[in-house]
């Protein structure tokens, strides 16, 4: 058949439908361009917005949805937000600029310290983050993210180091880092034994309080640890099917803004792909590094026989009774929290009472969740003994739940142990909440904790049940509370460097403390025997100054203006170190704030003053790290629009940036 094309065929209805649309379209161009929002304006209104995605931790469309776009259209006549490309290109043009001006920043820096850590996404997906920290001219903590990327493939020691030696070359920090903190995981405590690299390494003390209680009181059965350690390698078989799709449709998401580009991206992407291979769980790892021998049954004694095997059966019986009770408590709350009817029944009772927080349940990862449900397993006493009261007459309740909450109801025994437990775990609490402090130094409040929890151990009380709790907790205590000499003496040099601190000390500590902190100072002078005592304690000073410019407009500089500062700081130099510890300990710690006893007495205490800024910009916790992954577990949230593993390095680096 053939068709025929001649112009006389053309339907004359079309051609009139053609010029309406065309001339529509001419007067919809001419409405948008007298109403058009100013260039300067668009550009002042996107880079907020932009930033805007950062911090709130937004997909990188959100300016462009329905709604947004309604409201931007009220508030804002004439301007439409960003679009998603345009998001990602300035996204990957920032993160260039602030690595670039962050570089320069640390540049000035001379003693910085890490934190490091791995994580597991709900699509089980490894992230690692390295954080650092320091304190600035005017002795104030500052943290930022320092690299922020998903991990692919086994999580071997010797992997993680190769990254972090990539970090460190990249941002020119080689032989500045004092310490390295990490948790307990044994590939990450050997990919950071290179002191020369990643200075001394310091486990996490919140992780040790954890483990101290977790093992010291055993807290879950054997049994349950192996049934979980067998669910998280299902789930993880399981997810790790689903995230091929991911990936590719991630790597799509990124082809057109990767060929805008800087060139440093590209290699940096690139470094990604050289240590991003298979999949493994960084979470399997921690179950298996907590799985050590309990220290509780030891089998050599020195008392007689008959006492031994008493004090064993009594210790043994209580542990069991507290793994008993904890099962108890989860078994009640999970079931409470799972069922629709019982957790309506359990609201209405507590809300009658006056209760609005629910009832939690704890996690091995939770370092103070255990104090937690206990505590408010006691808040609910009179709440769950009416609950149980009228179990037997709620509707809807099978019989298996109602036989599953009746063997786990408390007794008389189970409601002290509970009230013991939480006394106890009291402690624990007030220290953890202690070291997540970000905005104050932690390592000097390490020796604080560790020393009173030790004197909580050894003060007996007239409970036998608190003093045998305690006694279950001091192997445990010691085994991961109690640092190994260096570390040790870290610790002690920053508490004896810390106004809220320096008092505690004992006499011992004290002096070791100052042998110490004299060895350090002659240490460094010795290194550096090319320049005289005053150049080289100028250039430190020097450096600090100029890293804290940017951070406060009121920094307090070096009297080096007057002739009489000039006198007194040569003076200062001649003097050993020790006129400045003696000047220190004379002074009236009145003043606990560890930043301004620093800014009114740091000048008069040069030399201290280096120390302290090394010693006392060292995390205790990784609970930075840690914080990262809060931030990104809620940008990666299931609702989210799926982001690749670029957008999401880009929005943690920038988030503490901008």
């Amino acid at each position: 058949m053939q068709l025929n094309y001649h112009p006389k065929n053309i339907n004359v209805n079309y051609i009139q439908s053609i010029t309406t649309w065309k001339d529509g379209i001419s007067q919809q161009k001419s409405t948008i361009s007298t109403n058009a929002y100013p260039l300067g304006k668009k550009q002042e209104s996107d880079e907020a917005a932009i930033n805007c995605i950062v911090l709130d931790g937004r997909s990188c469309g959100d300016f462009r949805r329905n709604g947004m776009s309604k409201f931007l259209s009220v508030a804002i006549p004439g301007y439409a937000g960003p679009a998603s490309r345009t998001v990602q290109r300035t996204l990957s043009k920032l993160d260039f600029q602030k690595q670039h001006d962050f570089k320069t920043e640390l540049s000035e820096v001379p003693n910085l310290s890490l934190t490091l850590d791995l994580w597991r996404s709900a699509r089980c997906r490894h992230y690692l983050c390295i954080t650092i920290h320091w304190l600035d001219s005017n002795f104030r903590l500052k943290g930022y993210v320092l690299s922020f990327r998903k991990f692919r493939g086994r999580h071997v020691a010797n992997r993680i180091r190769l990254h972090m030696k990539r970090v460190l070359v990249h941002f020119n920090l080689l032989d500045k880092i004092g310490a390295t903190t990490t948790d307990n995981g044994s590939n990450v405590k050997a990919a950071t034994t290179q002191i020369r690299l990643f200075g001394l390494h310091l486990h996490c003390l919140a992780h040790a309080l954890n483990l101290t209680i977790h093992h010291g009181l055993n807290l879950w059965s054997k049994k349950t640890r192996a049934t979980a350690k067998v669910g998280n390698v299902s789930d993880e078989q399981d997810n790790s099917i689903e995230s091929a799709d991911d990936e590719a449709s991630d790597d799509d998401v990124a082809m057109d803004h990767n060929n805008e580009s800087t060139e440093s991206d590209a290699d940096a992407e690139e470094d990604d792909e050289q240590f991003d291979q298979d999949d493994d769980s960084d979470e399997a790892l921690s179950e298996s590094d907590g799985e050590q021998p309990d220290e509780n049954h030891d089998s050599s004694t020195t008392t007689s026989e008959g006492d031994g095997d008493s004090a064993k059966t009594s210790s043994s019986l209580l542990i069991k009774d507290v793994t008993t009770l904890m099962e108890k408590c989860r078994t009640i709350v999970s079931t409470i929290r799972k069922t629709s009817i019982l957790n309506e029944t359990v609201h209405d009772l507590a809300k009658a009472s006056s209760i609005k927080a629910g009832l939690v349940l704890n996690m091995r990862v939770r370092g103070n969740s255990s104090y937690k449900m206990l505590q408010r397993v006691l808040v609910y006493q009179n709440v769950l003994e009416k609950f149980y009261g009228e179990l037997d007459s709620l509707a809807g309740v099978t019989n298996k739940q109602r036989n599953k909450l009746m063997k786990s109801k408390f007794d008389r025994n189970d409601w002290n142990l509970i009230q013991t437990l939480r006394r106890v775990l009291e402690r624990f609490e007030e220290a953890t909440k202690v070291l997540s402090g970000q905005k104050y130094p932690t390592s000097s409040l390490a020796y604080a904790i560790i020393t009173s929890l030790s004197h909580c151990f050894n003060n007996r009380s007239n409970d036998v049940f608190e003093n045998d709790i305690k006694d279950m907790l001091i192997n445990s205590f010691e085994k991961y509370m109690v640092r190994d000499g260096k570390a040790m003496t870290f610790i002690r040099a920053a508490a004896f460097l810390d106004p809220l601190i320096h008092d505690l000390l004992t006499l011992d500590d004290k002096e070791a403390a100052e042998s110490f902190i004299i060895n350090e100072v002659n240490e460094k002078r010795r290194s550096k025997s090319t320049m005289t005592p005053t150049n080289d304690l100028s250039i430190a000073a020097s450096s600090m100054t100029t890293a804290g410019a940017n951070a406060n407009s009121t920094t307090v500089t070096m009297p080096c203006t007057s002739k009489g500062g000039i006198v007194m700081k040569n003076f200062l130099s001649k003097c050993g170190v020790g006129s400045e510890i003696a000047k220190l300990c004379s002074i009236p710690k009145n003043d606990l704030q560890f930043d301004s006893f620093w800014q009114e007495h740091g000048n008069n205490l040069p030399k201290l003053s280096v120390v302290a800024h090394k010693y006392l910009s060292i995390a205790a916790s990784s609970v930075p790290s840690e914080s990262a992954f809060s931030t990104s577990n809620y940008i990666l949230r299931k609702n989210r629009l799926a982001l690749t593993s670029r957008n999401i390095k880009y929005g943690m680096f920038l988030k503490d940036k901008i």
